[in-house]
C-alpha cells in the first residue's frame, strides 16, 4: 500500500497554530492548488485543500509563512468521519510530513535612513 501526496500551492490565510494540553503543536493551513488543465470555459480551476502540519513543521510554518506564500507539501491523505445531526460526513485532508517554503509573496521591505547612509560615506 502507498499513500503519498505532493502539492505545490499558495496559503489562503495566515497559518493557525494550536497547542494541546500535552504540549503537542499542530498548524492548520489551507493550500490553494491550481489544476493543470482548463475547464469548459477555458479557465483553470483551483482546489482548496486542508493541510495539518505537526511538531517542528507546525512551528516553522507558523513563524515563517503568511497568506499568499508558495509552499510544497509532501504528506499523506487521511479521511475523517464526523457525525452531524445523525448524518455521517466524511472529510479528506493532508497530514503534512514535510514542507518546503518556495517563495514569499510579502517580502519585508528594507528601509534605510538616508541620513545614516550619508554619515557613513
Amino acid at each position: 500500500m502507498f499513500n503519498n501526496v505532493v502539492l505545490i500551492g499558495r496559503l489562503t490565510d495566515k497559518p493557525v497554530l494550536k497547542t494541546f494540553e500535552d504540549g503537542l503543536k499542530v498548524c492548520n493551513v489551507t493550500l490553494a492548488v491550481m489544476r493543470p488543465f482548463k475547464n469548459s470555459v477555458g479557465e483553470y480551476d483551483t482546489d482548496f485543500i486542508p493541510v495539518s502540519l505537526w511538531y517542528t513543521y507546525a512551528i516553522n510554518t507558523y513563524q515563517y509563512c503568511d497568506k499568499g506564500d508558495t509552499v510544497c507539501v509532501k504528506g499523506r491523505l487521511v479521511q475523517k468521519k464526523q457525525e452531524i445531526n445523525g448524518c455521517n460526513y466524511y472529510f479528506v485532508e493532508i497530514v503534512g510530513e514535510r514542507i518546503i517554503f518556495l517563495s514569499s509573496k510579502n517580502k519585508p521591505d528594507i528601509v534605510v535612513d538616508s541620513k545614516e547612509v550619508n554619515d557613513e560615506i
